[in-house]
């Protein structure tokens, strides 16, 4: 591949620093032999900075990033210091003026000596909000379903702007601080999953296998520990409410903003803002972020997406949610509809099959509101979870899928399409829709 007269290899290779592994602190795998015990990951990236996500070998140690441009110029640099506290992570900072789709290069030193500096590591700048953008949705990964390492391959094949991951992801199943950090750890070290997030950015929620246990929600004994490692393990920059609860988070790539929720950890922790008799799903300060984000944004297209799937339809006996919360669950619909907020889609996942769901306008938001959920990213397929739903447009039972959406921004009318893809590349359900499909009829405001 050509990048502006510069000669770079093809993804997954390495220019300088062999691959392998080696034993990190305290006995741990390291993805790279040359100096990291995991990393480098590609966390946000926008107009003015990109964030970088690494671990280093030894406490004190020295972990410099350089972005450089095609022609070889340093554009930025960021320093930090592994400490025990942080568990040997560092989030690093580098602010500069990204150039829409202009493709950059970056390196990571480590006490002055490169240990990261492979040609597969290219960060593009974010599109415009007339552009085009694509990302990819997954949740539920286990790495003994990964099918010869074919899913990430095909996420990484289709280059989009983010991979979110929406939840379990890893599984964890315990709020214990250290095994939350080996477990982040592991997923990050393996290595198809190590290839991908050199280049792909990775965008996250937890569902409740990485918050703490199944189903759990609200103040499971510990939940500051996930709440830690997940802070340490992503590069995710401010999350949650600024003062250390919960990790929700908004992102905006040309035409999609997008609202990553945190079905978690304010669940049944407090009386819902819309009826105080029952118990909140996503928790006071989370509404109102919420609120105040849908109705501020300008995007074409808002996709909001969570683990949690948005409707009651499961297999016998799940609690596990929003239609467990029908007050919130209605109070967002009619958000929706009372600020003619348009251009709306779900994306969730959790229950270990891909589906996709139609609600029609009567439900509450004034047009047609969509749910795709994308479920195993890897893992086994839940036959039970199959349940019937009125507004079931399509339902798979698949142990490799992931959901890609890409949107047009370009013309008059945007446009986006959503597929939900197999492993091996095979597109098994898609849905095109204009802005124009997504927005209250004339004449229907209040």
């Amino acid at each position: 591949m050509i990048l502006s007269g510069v000669l770079l290899a093809q993804p997954g290779s390495v220019v300088a620093g062999p691959d392998g592994l080696a034993e990190g602190v305290a006995g741990h795998s390291s993805s790279r032999s040359s100096g990291l015990s995991a990393g480098p990951m590609v966390g946000t990236v926008e107009a003015d900075q990109v964030r970088l996500w690494c671990r280093a070998m030894e406490v004190g140690q020295k972990v410099e990033a350089i972005l450089v441009d095609a022609d070889g110029t340093e554009l930025a640099t960021a320093t930090a210091v592994a400490t025990v506290e942080r568990d040997l992570t560092v989030e690093l900072q580098l602010k500069t003026q990204m150039k829409p789709g202009h493709r950059y290069r970056y390196r990571v030193l480590l006490d002055g000596v490169p240990v990261a500096v492979g040609a597969d590591q290219v960060i593009v700048g974010p599109p415009l909000k007339n552009g085009r953008a694509t990302l990819v949705f997954g949740s539920c990964a286990s790495p003994k379903h990964y099918g010869k390492d074919e899913i990430w391959q095909q996420i990484g094949a289709k280059e989009p702007q983010a991979l979110v991951l929406i939840g379990d992801t890893p599984y964890i199943d315990t709020t214990d601080l250290e095994l939350q950090r080996t477990a982040y750890r592991k997923f990050w070290q393996q290595p198809p999953i190590a290839t991908l997030i050199r280049r792909i950015p990775v965008l996250a929620t937890w569902d409740d296998h990485d918050y703490g246990k199944n189903d759990s929600v609200g103040t499971i004994p510990g939940r500051e520990n996930s709440r830690q490692a997940f802070s340490e393990y992503h590069a995710l920059g401010p999350i949650g409410d600024g003062a250390g609860a919960g990790i929700y988070s908004k992102h905006s790539m040309g035409p999609i903003d997008l609202f990553i929720l945190d079905t978690r950890w304010f669940g049944q922790t407090e009386p819902s803002p819309f009826d105080r008799d029952k118990p909140t799903l996503l928790g006071s300060s989370q509404w109102k972020w919420l609120q105040r984000g849908l109705q501020e944004s300008r995007a074409p297209f808002k996709i909001i997406t969570c683990g949690m799937i948005f409707n009651g339809s499961v297999r016998p006996t799940k609690t596990d949610h929003w239609g467990h919360y029908p007050h919130e669950r209605q109070a967002l619909l009619d958000l929706i509809k009372e600020h003619s907020i348009s251009g709306v889609l779900v994306v969730t996942g959790d229950i270990h099959r891909c589906r996709h769901l139609s609600y029609p306008p009567e439900e509450g938001a004034g047009y047609r509101l969509d749910e795709w959920i994308t479920s195993p990213l890897a893992n086994s397929v839940i036959a039970s979870a199959n349940a019937p739903h009125p507004s079931l447009v399509f339902d798979g039972g698949e142990k490799n899928v992931f959901l890609y959406v890409e949107a047009d921004g370009t013309t008059a009318d945007p446009q986006m399409r959503c597929q939900l893809i197999r492993g091996n590349g095979q597109v098994i359900h898609q849905k095109s829709y204009k802005r124009s499909d997504l927005v209250m009829p004339t004449g229907t405001q209040e």
